[in-house]
């Protein structure tokens, strides 16, 4: 046996913080945690593009932004593109998903056929394009286009799945790779079964240093209540992940009987982007800041990934590919834009990369923030929009960035304005590495989705589905 096998859990929207284990939010998380003391967590892990559909695109093409060209949700990504369950499936493994795709364009209620579309995934389907109603949810299994219907809490079911799949590989020879992308805990931060909703009271929630306490007090009341949806999702997606752990541990790997599958799987923890939940006084993503680009990621790879270790190496999205079919003994394709980290992954301090990529080139009017590009180092977040700077922050001195450097009284600093001139020569050197022109929000826009509206293509309607869901809420009256 010289493959592992690699199980893949992402989760929407969650934050890098949102662990128990990171000591920074108050969040019950016993299995991350058991699971970041068996591994590697890293620290400064980032979403280059922090948005649902582009960050998955990255994730799974090892592609930057403008490289697979699903720069906003709602299309589809470039396909006849590397991919990083085609180049396993090519190497003999077989490779399943589950769960939120979100990278097909469409209807998101719509059936994704077999083929290209499915970016190499072609073991196993189980998959909704983008649903976010968990107690009403879907999806399609297979080559079947009927609508399967899913009963109860959606993350339950998903990892139901998981389960059944991984029970069947367990009677295999070949490896596997299997994600399971779970929808929580994007919002709708409340929409889950009472009793996971009750594990946190609204009252008792904390913000984060810098999510302002001076509002209105209906705001301090509809933003604690989101924060406890939000923790409420993860506990409950921890207590899914616990479930296969314990399948892990409790199952020999066929091709090693001596074996456990916990020793012979890559288990990859992660999220696609975070959620700024008020913090900085903005919401969602597709900003700068660490609550949003700042994402969740802890590796686990018995005997060979150092155990309790925490790294502030920078590692991001597109550098999942690469660097987990190099740990497979997979050869990388000659398109793909990450990096190759296994050696730092491995335990290797100076193999970390000196900066990570990130940017959101379009211009969206919902969100309050302009597109910028930038990056991370492992002590600064720099970024600039197409007027200049925009902000600067010492990640290690200020960790929840209240202090932007870039200010009238920072310019007086000889060391910041050598310092803002080192990290925008940065800037300069992957603007031309990703071949980026800088172009406006609305010129990425209409160049690569053409027919938005303020930066966004509307959703398609799907008559055929809202048909069935009637017909479903009918029958269950």
């Amino acid at each position: 046996m010289d493959k592992p096998n690699i199980l893949f859990v992402l989760t929407d929207q969650m934050r890098s913080t949102a662990m128990g284990c990171t000591g920074v939010e108050n969040v019950h998380t016993p299995n991350l945690d058991r699971l970041a003391s068996q591994g590697t967590r890293f620290t400064n892990a980032i979403s280059n593009t922090p948005a649902c559909a582009p960050a998955r695109a990255t994730i799974f093409t090892g592609l930057h932004v403008l490289s697979h060209e699903l720069v906003n949700n709602e299309k589809q990504v470039k396909l006849g593109t590397c991919t990083w369950a085609g180049g396993l499936t090519d190497a003999g493994y077989k490779c399943g998903y589950i769960g939120k795709w979100h990278m097909d364009g469409g209807a998101r209620t719509a059936f994704t056929p077999p083929g290209d579309r499915r970016l190499g995934f072609d073991d196993y389907w189980a998959v909704a394009n983008c649903t976010h109603s968990y107690m009403e949810s879907f999806y399609y299994e297979d080559d079947d286009p009927r609508i399967k219907w899913v009963e109860g809490y959606e993350p339950v079911v998903q990892t139901d799945l998981a389960l059944a799949y991984l029970e069947r590989k367990a009677g295999e020879k070949a490896p596997f790779f299997l994600t399971l992308s779970w929808g929580t805990p994007h919002d709708p931060y409340q929409e889950m079964p009472a009793e996971h909703a009750e594990k946190y009271r609204w009252e008792d929630i904390e913000y984060l240093p810098n999510n302002s306490p001076y509002e209105p007090g209906e705001v301090k009341v509809a933003k604690r209540k989101m924060l406890a949806g939000y923790y409420a999702h993860i506990t409950a997606l921890d207590g899914q992940l616990g479930r296969l752990l314990q399948f892990l541990d409790e199952t020999p790997d066929p091709r090693a009987p001596e074996k456990r599958l916990a020793e012979t799987t890559i288990v990859v923890f992660g999220s696609d982007h975070g959620d700024m939940l008020g913090s900085h006084g903005q919401y969602f993503k597709s900003q700068p800041y660490k609550e949003s680009t700042g994402v969740p990621l802890i590796m686990r790879w018995t005997g060979r990934i150092s155990a309790g270790r925490c790294s502030d190496g920078p590692i991001s999205l597109v550098d999942l590919m690469p660097s987990l079919l190099a740990l497979s003994g997979v050869e990388i394709p000659p398109q793909a834009e990450g990096e190759d980290l296994a050696l730092f992954i491995l335990g290797d301090e100076s193999r970390a990369q000196d900066s990570v990529w990130i940017n959101f080139p379009v211009d969206v009017k919902i969100i309050h923030s302009p597109p910028f590009r930038g990056v991370v180092t492992r002590d600064h977040t720099y970024a600039v929009t197409r007027e200049g700077p925009w902000c600067l922050f010492d990640n290690k001195q200020d960790p929840f960035q209240r202090n932007n450097l870039i200010s009238w009284a920072a310019r007086d600093s000889p060391e910041i304005v050598a310092l803002q001139q080192k990290l925008q020569e940065k800037v300069d050197a992957w603007l031309q590495r990703t071949s980026d022109p800088f172009e406006t929000g609305d010129q990425v826009s209409d160049r690569y989705q053409p027919g938005h509206r303020d930066g966004v293509l509307p959703q398609v309607a799907d008559e055929e589905f809202r048909i069935a869901l009637q017909a479903r809420r009918a029958s269950i009256k």
